[in-house]
């Protein structure tokens, strides 16, 4: 298939974090499919300094702004995998300190820049040749070219990836008339949201299949808590929309355990080693014989440590530790006071844990309790697996393509999983676990299955490579 890649950030000519990382290992994996992949993203000043071989492709077109008319031009690189990648050129807006603002502002002209950069995504994909069949946009800066490309009906299939919901490419009604398109798109059916412009918004409702990072973050999209307000909006487009879990890095995620040792050696028996050194670290019981357990509790995630906290006292008198990484709500931190106080060889509360002792108690630990949040792309729930650290889930939608339930009568699943409708629920389970761990065997074999759980971009590439399939065989798409 012949794929255009739409993106602001591409990695490494240009990256601010995770979207730059996920389009190029993204873009790598699919040419290694036999995908003709090429990418399409701005020349900005970082990347015309750098010593990249940039050559001239000759295109030169204008694209109208309003009433403005401005010229782009097209420069071109090839990355160290091979893939060809199309740089538009407009100094006055892409030659400048920051991707998206300077000094802990974005710039004023996000609106104008970033429809000029959707505008030009979509005649590059016309003088293309080979024409391009999907043209695969990610994030809001490029959100805007389904919507172009439905208003002209141009012969593209379109893929929107979000990585990130909270950034919308949200901006003053005013900005609309920058895309020349009719006024009839500045309405609810359109890019128009609560009076603004939103190019997500847009992008969700024009493209023909729209993806989040695994069907545990599409869930939670359709709900009010974590959708940023579009919760709506995608409920109504659920039968274009797919959870497509994007590609851990276990390199990053999982560094060998005995990195992870620092002081206490070199291990000489893996997570054993790591699951003493992190007890003696933390000044916790050695003789534990129980589970070690680990609760990492999400940035902006209040639900966590609240939902654990009436059972400290079942978790921490059944021979068992608990390490808390990351900061409780205040509501809750008498709690966690009382806590420290009579269990101080049982309990730690680390508020401000470093990715070291994060990466640590995740990997000494025996189990992992996530009664909240698996975090957007659920990375500390893989990232403790591939340690062979049981996940201990509340159940909600989705969940079922990362975690299964444990069942002795057929001896499969990869952790334990509970519901929330029973008040008893989460101590029912934690009792199941502290049961199991008294069978090594058993254990052994649980463990095991959940650490061969690969969540790798080769499989992200081939769950894209069926979605674009069904997107071209003009159908509705199937489950990705």
């Amino acid at each position: 298939m012949k794929i255009l890649m739409a993106t602001s950030e591409f990695s490494p000519l240009a990256s601010t974090g995770d979207l730059g990382d996920q389009v190029g290992v993204l873009a790598a994996e699919l040419k290694r499919f036999g995908h003709d992949v090429r990418v399409v993203m701005p020349l900005y000043r970082t990347v015309h300094e750098s010593k990249q071989d940039i050559r001239p492709t000759g295109l030169e077109f204008q694209v109208n702004l309003g009433g403005k008319r401005t010229i782009a031009d097209i420069l071109q690189t090839t990355n160290s995998d091979g893939i060809e990648v199309f740089m538009v050129r407009r100094d006055e807006y892409f030659d400048r300190t920051g991707l998206y603002g300077s000094d802990g502002r974005a710039y004023d002209d996000n609106a104008e820049r970033f429809i000029f950069l959707s505008k030009v995504v979509v005649e590059l994909a016309q003088r293309l040749a080979p024409s391009p069949e999907i043209i695969h946009c990610h994030d809001w800066p490029v959100a805007l070219v389904p919507v172009f490309v439905r208003d002209r009906q141009l012969p593209f299939r379109t893929t929107l990836t979000i990585h990130n919901l909270e950034h919308q490419g949200s901006f003053w009604s005013f900005d609309f008339a920058l895309t020349n398109l009719p006024g009839s798109y500045f309405s609810p059916g359109g890019v128009e949201f609560y009076g603004r412009l939103n190019f997500l918004k847009g992008g969700i409702l024009h493209a023909d299949a729209v993806t989040l990072p695994g069907e545990t973050a599409l869930f939670e999209a359709f709900t009010v808590q974590h959708s940023f307000g579009l919760d709506a909006v995608l409920r109504e487009n659920h039968y274009k929309t797919f959870g497509i879990p994007h590609g851990v890095d276990y390199a990053e995620t999982n560094p060998p355990l005995e990195t992870l040792l620092g002081k206490h050696g070199q291990s000489d028996d893996g997570k054993p080693s790591c699951r003493r050194a992190v007890l003696e670290e933390l000044s916790l019981e050695k003789n534990v014989n129980g589970v070690l357990y680990t609760l990492p509790i999400e940035p902006q995630d209040d639900a966590a440590f609240a939902a654990v906290k009436a059972f400290l006292d079942l978790i921490l008198t059944s021979n068992t530790c608990l390490i808390v990484t990351g900061k409780a709500p205040e509501a809750d931190l008498a709690d966690v006071i009382v806590a420290e106080r009579k269990y101080p060889t049982r309990f730690s509360y680390l508020p401000d844990a470093d990715a070291r002792i994060q990466k640590l108690a995740l990997g000494g630990a025996d189990a992992v309790l996530l009664p909240s949040s698996l975090g957007f792309r659920a990375i500390t729930t893989l990232a403790a697996m591939r340690y062979a650290t049981l996940p201990v889930a509340k159940f909600r939608g989705g969940i079922n393509q990362i975690v299964s339930d444990y069942d002795p009568a057929t001896d499969s699943g990869n952790g334990f999983i509970y519901s929330d409708l029973s008040p008893r629920a989460l101590p029912d389970s934690i009792r199941r676990v502290n049961e199991l761990y008294q069978r090594p065997d058993l254990w052994s074999q649980l463990a095991a299955r959940a650490q061969k759980i690969d969540m790798s971009w080769h499989e992200s590439a081939a769950a894209f490579t069926k979605l674009y399939g069904n997107l071209l065989r003009h159908r509705t798409p199937g489950s990705a």
